[in-house]
């Protein structure tokens, strides 16, 4: 970028954009696996059944870790999933619920080493699927101890129990407990990662149309809107012992936003897309940095600099033929939380401003002083 932009007449690193979902992969992981999550990932082959050091590793890290060794065992066993399979089905056969009576048994999902959506997805289904579980560790101990049993009718003194059965390998409670909140916790990440990808759907607004594919104006609020839940995260986190992992892995998910946060100030188009939104404006940061006004000065310099440096003398492009309006797809609806910080961070405009731009006025001027009435609806 360095190179380019010395060739093209810019700085580099100010047009540096950085990757959001990669910033989430690193929060995430870190929230699920603590530290050293890169390291974690290289030492796991994901290859073939897991050795028993790797069992042990992942046991180390937690519930979490606990709950991938538990599904690799059922997901590999042809035995494990046909007897998890039977214990949902002759559930839903003695129902007096003709909507269970219809239901299929599912099977566990494995998720993909320490990809993070891959583990939200196992997280989700795992838990749907407790109950379950639970019998069927239940089911095989008692199967395994019959097939083991010594000639005075007990079982053999030199027994290992299977896997899923050795206690310390089992989740308590409180595991489960963890376990469900890294699945909301996740949900969160899953909602923003979803928003910022875009859909690729055109929408018709009141300028125009136009496609969401991502946009530059959301990352900061991505950052906020994440370091915001995961605060409320850390609160919920008090009431865990230590050995949970649990409230050391949120402040380590929340390190690692906020690294990130605050290396934005390197790149202005976050803050020139976010300020420069008809729909948000600064109010956007006189609203949420209420208690950090040298970062609404910082923005704001930023941003200036960038018309003044860079736009306020450019030359206007000549005027092109109007598009041919493209057929608008359904909008998707969705309970995204996201979206919903989104909307509720929306400024409601004022009347229109009167008059237009008047010759010598500066447009970046004029625009932060004027709004339209419609602005809150783009």
């Amino acid at each position: 970028m360095e190179i380019i932009g010395g060739e093209l007449g810019f700085v580099g690193a100010r047009r540096r954009g950085r990757c959001f979902g990669h910033t989430l992969n690193l929060s995430a992981k870190a929230i699920l696996f603590g530290h050293d999550a890169d390291a974690f990932e290289r030492r796991i082959s994901g290859v073939g059944p897991l050795t028993e050091a790797e069992h042990l590793i992942w046991r180390k890290k937690g519930p979490a870790g606990k709950l991938h060794n538990l599904v690799v065992a059922i997901h590999r066993s042809d035995l494990l999933t046909g007897m998890l399979r039977n214990i949902q089905q002759e559930a839903f056969n003695k129902s007096s619920d003709p909507k269970l009576n219809a239901r299929k048994p599912l099977d566990v999902i494995l998720d993909n080493d320490t990809r993070w959506l891959s583990q939200l997805y196992m997280i989700r289904r795992a838990l749907l699927l407790r109950d379950y579980i639970e019998r069927l560790i239940a089911h095989h101990r008692i199967d395994f101890e019959q097939q083991n049993k010594a000639k005075r009718g007990g079982p053999k003194k030199s027994l290992t129990l299977p896997f899923i059965c050795q206690p310390e390998n089992q989740l308590s409670d409180k595991d489960w407990e963890v376990v469900e909140i890294f699945a909301q916790i996740l949900s969160y990440y899953e909602a923003t990662i979803k928003m910022l990808e875009g859909d690729g759907q055109i929408r018709k607004r009141k300028r125009g149309w136009t496609g969401s594919y991502g946009n530059i104006w959301d990352v900061i609020q991505g950052f906020e809107f994440l370091l915001e839940q995961l605060e409320r995260f850390k609160d919920i986190a008090k009431d865990f012992p230590d050995t949970e992992h649990f409230r050391i892995n949120i402040n380590l998910g929340w390190q690692k936003l906020n690294e990130y946060y605050e290396i934005l100030s390197e790149t202005p188009i976050y803050y020139a897309g976010l300020a420069l939104h008809p729909a948000y404006r600064w109010k956007w940061f006189e609203r949420n940095w209420t208690d950090r006004p040298e970062w609404i000065d910082e923005a704001k310099n930023m941003v200036h600099d960038v018309w003044r440096f860079e736009y306020r003398e450019a030359a206007l492009p000549g005027q092109e033929p109007p598009a041919v309006e493209p057929v608008p797809k359904q909008r998707k609806t969705s309970d995204n939380p996201f979206q919903e910080y989104l909307k509720r961070n929306r400024y409601t405009a004022p009347e229109a401003g009167h008059g237009g731009l008047t010759p010598g006025e500066d447009e970046y001027l004029h625009w932060i002083t004027h709004c339209e009435s419609g602005d809150g609806s783009i």
